[in-house]
This record gives structure tokens, C-alpha cells and sequence, in this order.
């Protein structure tokens, strides 16, 4: 038993002793019977219900003294003041106990609150009028500060400088709005210099009976540098994508090189030939001027020939940047045929036109789309080298319900391929062709730029009866055009 509880017992020990002698001495008696509610009352607020002990202790002390003749009490007198006794000490007992219950309850909810908070991963602070009220563990480890120093302390003393404005903005946003939830990220700065990137949520609240505000915060850090790492890793891998469509595009363009040749040489034959003639009408001076003028008209023309054969493969070479902008397919296409058409001929290929005149716009990348074209041409005219029948159809189609309105289809009569390769087609390093024919990166690089499109392609063939590569395109949204 501790002193407390020493000097509770001698108090009420000396209590019923007075009792005993108020009993006792003949004119104290007839204020006897009050005094044993005093010791009960004592003992029920320290003790609960074992207050009903000290209340029979003093029912037993009456009976004694009515027994010794020290006091005269009716029939009635003795039963009632015994239960008046009983009734005070079980009622002032229950009480007491129930408030001691409500008080430990209380306890323990702070107490469990107090741990949830204490435990959380997020960092706990309660502010009013600016100024930091309560603050856990976590929100200490998080900007450095002890929770001396942390008390008293403006929350706007943690926000980095370049983020202050947006916060401020959006709290003031708040108290204008009368809204209650608030939800925000920005970088604070700890004690030791560090910049910590963290998710605030904050909300309304009533602490210590005045309104409040609570705060958790939660270090993203981590999250913002893995979030950092992957856009650098992302613009690298772009980098490297367009490195290796450019080298892929310079490849096949080398392989055209003989076609190209022949193409030019061409317009340059003209215009070696045109110019004999005027510089012969000239000299002879047999000729009038208009034939002369025809001559060397003709000569322009030859040059505007090689020139665009000549900007054709300069563009070709160019790596350019992505630049998402409206493209007329079926001009895409045709200038893309234009292009490989040297090839087409020296193989001997027949091509066929089928363009929908109605085929609307896409948004897309004009130079990889034609990128893409060119790939499946070159590859349609590679696969009917060997093949009696060398016809290419080139087709476009517009269906307006489908998830991919605009269709490019590219069919060869050309060896075509088993189903089972049809499903390896595009993945990277795979071809068909031999060896000094290709890298097999050109229809998984293909795959790619048609997915930024937001597309597909597929392809569908079977042996010896050719092949038919199908390109699938969303219309160009006017409502987007930034999209990329």
C-alpha cells in the first residue's frame, strides 16, 4: 500500500472511531447516526463499491451501541438508518467506478490514437494560426528538427522556396472555399540541407476545443527520383530509338542506291543530250529561237527531276525530331511508291493503286510514317524476287466505325510465310530474307513508330501465295492537335 493509501485508511479508521465515541458520549448522541455517512462517502469516492464494507462496519457499530443501551432508536430508526447507510455507500461506489471507467476508457483511446499517430509512416503535425501545435516522431525524422524545436514553429518555415507561392495559393484557395481537405505535393527543406519531396494532405479539425488544422506528410522522395530516373531513362531509350530507325533508314537507303543511280542518270542524260542540241542550233544557226528555248526548257525540266529525286533522298537521310502534325495518307504513300519506284522497276514489279479518295487525315509523324511505307515496300519487293507473278497493290480504306478508322494495306504476290512465322514476324532480330538482305529490325522498328501512332499492324499470308501487311490509324482529332 503506497502513503496515499495509508492516509486514506487512518482517515477513515479515525472516522468510525468518532463514530464510536459521538455513540458513547451521551451529548453527542443524537448527531451519532449522521456521522458514518462521511467515512462512507470518503471511502466510495476512493474506493468504489468496497465502500459498502465501512457502510456495514457502521451498521454493525449501531446495532452494538443500541445492544449497550448507548442509544435508543424505534423499530423503524435502526433498519432505516442501516439501509441509508448501504444505499449511499453502493450509489456514491457505482458512481465512482463508472467515472473511473470512463476516465481509463478515455485513457486508453488516447493512448491507442496516440500510438496509431506515434507509428505512422506518415509525418503527423496539428497547426493553428501558423504555428505548430503537435508534431510525431515521423515528421521530425522527415525535415531533421528535434520536437522541442518543432514546437511553435511555422509550417511555412519547411517549404522550399520555389514551392511557397503554389502552396500558399492553394491554401488561401482553401479558406476562400470554406473547404474542409486539402492535397498537394512540394519539396521542404530539412535541417540538414536536404530537399525532401513530400505529399501533403491536410484537413479541418477540432483540437483542444478550437478549430485546427492536421497535417500528414509523406516522403515521396524516393518515389520523385525513381520518377526522374525513368524520364531519363525514357528520353535515352527515344535517343537511342532514333538513332537506330535512322541508321535502318540509311541502310535501305543504301540498298536503293542502285536504283537511285539509274533514276538519275536519266534526267542527267537528258539534259547532257538537250544541251548538245541547243549548243549545235546555236553554233550552226540553222535552227530558230524557240527550238533553243524548247531545248533548254526541257533541260530545266530534267533538273527539277534529279533535284526532287536528290531532296527526296536528303530528307530520307535527315534525323528529325518528332513532329506530330495532320498527314494526307494517301499522299504519304504515293510519294513513298515514288521513291522506291527505281527499285520496283529494275525488279520488274507491277504496282496498282487502290486509294479511297475519302480517307481522312491522321495526326501523325510524316517522315516515319514513310519510314514505315518504305519498309513494307522494300520487303514486299525483296519477297517477289523469285515469283513468276510480281504485282504490288497498294490500298487504302476508311472505316468509319472502327477503332482504327484509317487502313493501309500493302499486298505482294510475292513467297509469303508459314502462320507460325507470321506471329515472329515483328519481334526484333527475326527475318526471312538472306543474310545481306536485312537485320530483321525493320518491322519490329516499324511495330513501334505505328504504336506511337496510337495504331497497329499486322500481317497475314500463307506459303508461296504472298503476303498482305495491313497498318491501322485513328483520324486526326482537330480538338488535339498537340497530341504526341
Amino acid at each position: 500500500m503506497d502513503r496515499r493509501g495509508i492516509v486514506r485508511t487512518v482517515s477513515i479508521g479515525l472516522l468510525l472511531a468518532a463514530y464510536a465515541l459521538f455513540m458513547a458520549v451521551a451529548p453527542l448522541r443524537e448527531i451519532a447516526a449522521h456521522l458514518p455517512y462521511l467515512p462512507i462517502v470518503l471511502s466510495g469516492l476512493w474506493w468504489g463499491r468496497r465502500s459498502l464494507a465501512i457502510a456495514g462496519i457502521a451498521v454493525g457499530m449501531m446495532f452494538v451501541a443500541e445492544a449497550l443501551g448507548w442509544i435508543m432508536l424505534d423499530a423503524w430508526s435502526l433498519p432505516g438508518h442501516a439501509g441509508g447507510y448501504l444505499f449511499v455507500a453502493w450509489g456514491v461506489g457505482v458512481a465512482r467506478e463508472r467515472v473511473r471507467a470512463a476516465r481509463a476508457a478515455e485513457r486508453a483511446s488516447e493512448d491507442k490514437y496516440r500510438q496509431l499517430v506515434e507509428k505512422s509512416l506518415a509525418g503527423v503535425f496539428v497547426y493553428r494560426d501558423d504555428r505548430i501545435l503537435y508534431a510525431n516522431s515521423r515528421f521530425k525524422d522527415i525535415v531533421g528538427f528535434t520536437l522541442d524545436e518543432l514546437a511553435g514553429r511555422t509550417f511555412w518555415d519547411f517549404i522550399h522556396a520555389d514551392d511557397l507561392p503554389a502552396v500558399r495559393e492553394r491554401v488561401e484557395q482553401r479558406k476562400q472555399r470554406e473547404a474542409s481537405d486539402l492535397r498537394y505535393e512540394c519539396r521542404l527543406n530539412s535541417r540538414d540541407g536536404r530537399v525532401v519531396w513530400a505529399e501533403v494532405v491536410s484537413s479541418v479539425m477540432d483540437y483542444e476545443g478550437e478549430a485546427a488544422v492536421l497535417v500528414s506528410v509523406y516522403d515521396i522522395t524516393e518515389r520523385k527520383e525513381n520518377e526522374e530516373k525513368q524520364r531519363e531513362l525514357s528520353k535515352l531509350a527515344r535517343k537511342q530509338e532514333e538513332q537506330l530507325v535512322h541508321s535502318t533508314r540509311l541502310a535501305e537507303m543504301g540498298e536503293m542506291a542502285a536504283g537511285v543511280a539509274h533514276e538519275l542518270n536519266q534526267p542527267l542524260t537528258g539534259i547532257k543530250n538537250y544541251a548538245r542540241n541547243a549548243t549545235f542550233m546555236i553554233e550552226e544557226g540553222g535552227a530558230n529561237l524557240d527550238d533553243v528555248k524548247e531545248n533548254l526548257r526541257m533541260i530545266a525540266a530534267q533538273v527539277d527531276r534529279a533535284s526532287k529525286i536528290i531532296n527526296q533522298m536528303r530528307e530520307m537521310a535527315r534525323r528529325t525530331e518528332r513532329l506530330f502534325a495532320p498527314v494526307d495518307v494517301n499522299r504519304t504513300l504515293r510519294e513513298s511508291v515514288e521513291f522506291v519506284m527505281p527499285q520496283l522497276k529494275l525488279s520488274g514489279v507491277e504496282t496498282v493503286f487502290d486509294l479511297a479518295p475519302d480517307l481522312p487525315n491522321i495526326m501523325g509523324d510524316r517522315i516515319r510514317l514513310e519510314q514505315v511505307f518504305l519498309n513494307l515496300l522494300t520487303n514486299a519487293r525483296h519477297s517477289m524476287e523469285e515469283s513468276p507473278d510480281r504485282t504490288l497493290t497498294i490500298r487504302t480504306r476508311h472505316d468509319p466505325g472502327a477503332r482504327w478508322p484509317v487502313v493501309v494495306e500493302i499486298a505482294d504476290t510475292g513467297k509469303g510465310f508459314a502462320p507460325d512465322v507470321a506471329e515472329r514476324l515483328f519481334t526484333p532480330f527475326f527475318t526471312t530474307k538472306q543474310t545481306s538482305h536485312g537485320t530483321g529490325l525493320g518491322l519490329s522498328i516499324s511495330l513501334g513508330i505505328v504504336k506511337d501512332h496510337q495504331g497497329m499492324i499486322e500481317a497475314t499470308g500463307s506459303e508461296g501465295k504472298g503476303a498482305v501487311f495491313t497498318v491501322r490509324l485513328p483520324v486526326h482529332d482537330a480538338r488535339d492537335p498537340d497530341r504526341e
